[in-house]
């Protein structure tokens, strides 16, 4: 038996060893650890101290973690002013989401198991009818609430949960709309029950964020793609084209001339994608058509106004832009020849590697803006810069982008400036985004005749027609639009102080993920607004952040369960299903790869996992490296960076290594 002194003299070395080690080898971000849960439910959350979230969100219930031992299933709500008196967990626990209770809020969600307050029901109903048969009710020691934590422990047994079960879960907090994890709309995370043995260790890598802006695709500066000269990095360029350029000769479309004029080639070769605007009618200061000669002329022929040719004497359209001419928007033959046009852009361009990654509806109005502002003259001229029509004739120029368009949403996708009702209710069900042109002004953005204020409430249009909501299309569809007032408005809008602060709030409120062409890209690097910049360019769209990676330290089976949780900083999710990878390497080739059942178009702010298990029965005895990749289709190579180091040669991303 050892004596006290002897016990002393044996800590002091190893404490005096282990601070050596610590200092020449400092902590890697891999840590092994035993997986066994060690959750006590009392209502004090420190013992969930390095377990990720698995969801987050803004309100009252802002974090929520899951995890297990050999017994149960433990679950952790963190938040502040939780309800006391009313919570709820909704668990689906057989992987089939068509299958059980479709709670309301979220996505498809096929629920067996709720636990409302402290008593647990079993689903009896199918699909919407509420029919419930109570299961138990967990004791005190199984759950705990206040007003900022709840945690709770369901056996496994009960649920009928084993090693490779998956549950998705849910948690509404006093049945409310908005106080939920996850927040409205999106799907309920996984959680995986992996095999937990005493011995059985895992490894946990928390790869080191990079905190710098990303130059993604389908996101950031939108700039003219006339130049190439561009200082900031931007994955986006803007195109405006007119009817005239577009069918110079009647019926034959002169793609080659509009992609040459725009560098076409060039931006393709950098992987820089095109939003798409076909404009009627777009002010300068000479007189001028940018409808083609031939079809005024056919529409004289035919008997029908060609439209209105205006030179603005009110000011209201800026010195330089007062002049052009106004189609005759009503005409029939305007309105079948428009149809052939957009049917010819998209025939064009329907290809999974298309250059255009979104168009805007545009063909009505001055700069295809639908307007035709000025409305009265300085004399009390009605009409005074052309008429904007009806919802009967606008709606039949929507009508032929979503027709032309609609099979095309894998690759390129529709947004329109005003709230009607075509842009959620159509003959294709396809569901649209929107831009705001004037981001950043305040009056412009959120008074009662604002472009937000009109998304979210509906709102009276220019000529007396009432237009419905479009209210959180941003929860399905990409938002975009462009800084006001030219190059004032844009610095302005990015200086420190009411006119960034403004930016920021209109950017959390509205989730824009690109703006131009009015843009920043033109100013030189190190500018003095480039740190605004840089936090603004982070926050618009998706910034993903792998939080951590966990899988088996060693394995001698045929597969890897890798569990992956990945944040998004952003305020929008991405726009299209592009495959979300896991990867083995040995000497950096790809040995073994998983897709996953990911879909980036429901990533949006907050925590997401991914799991997957890649198949190693063929492999031989050895150390592999883990890597995950989003990868573009189009190439079926890395085609999105995570704000993280350890970026790979092709763009994947190392996670650890894991031996066999």
């Amino acid at each position: 038996m050892k004596t006290r002194g002897n016990s002393m003299k044996l800590t002091f070395i190893l404490v005096t060893m282990t601070a050596i080690l610590l200092t020449l080898f400092p902590v890697s971000p891999f840590i092994s650890t035993a997986e066994a849960a060690s959750i006590v439910v009392d209502g004090d959350s420190s013992d969930w101290a390095g377990i990720p979230a698995i969801s987050t969100n803004s309100g009252t219930a802002r974090v929520l973690k899951a995890s297990h031992d050999d017994v149960n299933l433990y679950l952790l709500v963190e938040g502040s002013g939780l309800s006391t008196t009313m919570g709820s967990f909704w668990l689906n626990t057989d992987g089939n989401a068509s299958t059980g209770y479709q709670a309301y809020g979220w996505g498809t969600t096929g629920i067996e198991w709720l636990l409302e307050n402290q008593s647990l029901y079993r689903y009896s109903g199918v699909g919407s009818s509420w029919n419930w048969d109570w299961s138990s009710t967990l004791s005190s020691s199984q759950y705990v609430r206040t007003s900022s934590t709840i945690e709770a422990a369901i056996p496994l047994s009960t649920l009928g949960l084993t090693v490779g079960s998956t549950v998705n879960i849910g948690y509404l907090d006093n049945n409310s709309n908005v106080n939920r994890l996850p927040a409205q709309n999106q799907s309920l995370p996984v959680y995986t029950i992996n095999e937990r043995s005493p011995g059985g260790n895992m490894i946990e890598f928390y790869p080191p964020e990079l905190n710098d802006p990303l130059n993604n695709p389908f996101k950031g500066w939108a700039p003219s793609a006339k130049s190439t000269s561009y200082p900031q990095d931007h994955r986006l360029v803007y195109v405006g084209v007119t009817w005239k350029e577009l069918e110079p000769t009647k019926g034959s479309y002169d793609f080659d001339a509009i992609e040459a004029a725009n560098h076409f080639s060039y931006w393709q070769s950098r992987g820089v994608k095109v939003v798409l605007r076909f404009i009627l009618d777009s002010p300068t200061g000479v007189p001028h058509r940018d409808i083609p000669d031939w079809l005024y002329n056919d529409m004289v022929s035919l008997g029908q106004s060609p439209g209105t040719a205006y030179q603005d004497a009110t000011g209201g359209m800026g010195a330089g832009n007062n002049t052009g001419f106004s189609p005759n928007y009503s005409s029939d033959y305007l309105i079948a020849r428009h149809k052939l046009a957009i049917e010819a852009i998209a025939a064009h361009y329907n290809t999974p590697d298309s250059p255009i990654a979104f168009v805007q509806i545009g063909s009505l109005g001055h700069w295809a803006e639908f307007h035709t502002w000025p409305y009265v003259g300085p004399n009390g001229e009605s009409n005074y810069t052309g008429a904007f029509p009806p919802n009967s004739i606008s709606n039949q120029y929507i009508q032929h982008y979503i027709d032309a368009f609609a099979a095309q949403e894998d690759h390129t996708q529709l947004l329109i400036r005003r709230s009607v009702e075509l842009a959620k209710n159509n003959n294709k069900g396809l569901i649209l985004g929107m831009y705001n042109d004037v981001f950043g002004d305040q009056p412009s953005f959120d008074s009662e005749w604002g472009w937000y204020t009109g998304t979210q409430n509906g709102y009276w249009d220019d000529i007396g027609q009432q237009q419905p909501n479009h209210a959180n299309f941003w929860d399905t569809r990409v938002s975009g639009g462009e800084f006001y007032g030219g190059a004032y408005g844009m610095n302005a809008a990015l200086t420190t102080g009411s006119g960034f602060n403004e930016t920021l709030r209109q950017t959390e409120l509205s989730k824009p993920s690109w703006l131009g062409p009015n843009a920043p890209a033109s100013l030189s690097l190190g500018n003095p607004l480039q740190g605004n910049m840089n936090i603004l360019k982070k926050r618009m769209g998706y910034h993903f952040v792998v939080n951590k990676a966990a899988y088996p330290q060693a394995n001698n089976g045929s597969t890897l369960d890798v569990s992956i949780h990945v944040e998004n900083k952003g305020v929008q999710h991405f726009p299209f299903n592009w495959p979300v990878e896991i990867q083995l390497r040995s000497g950096g080739t790809i040995v073994a790869r998983q897709s996953t059942s990911a879909d980036l178009r429901t990533w949006r702010t907050g925590m997401h996992t991914v799991s997957g298990s890649i198949s190693t029965s063929t492999l031989p005895s050895g150390t592999y490296e883990l890597a995950i990749a989003i990868l573009d289709p189009s190439t079926n190579r890395p085609g999105v960076d995570f704000a993280n180091t350890d970026r790979l040669a092709d763009g994947a991303y190392k996670l650890g290594t894991w031996t066999k």
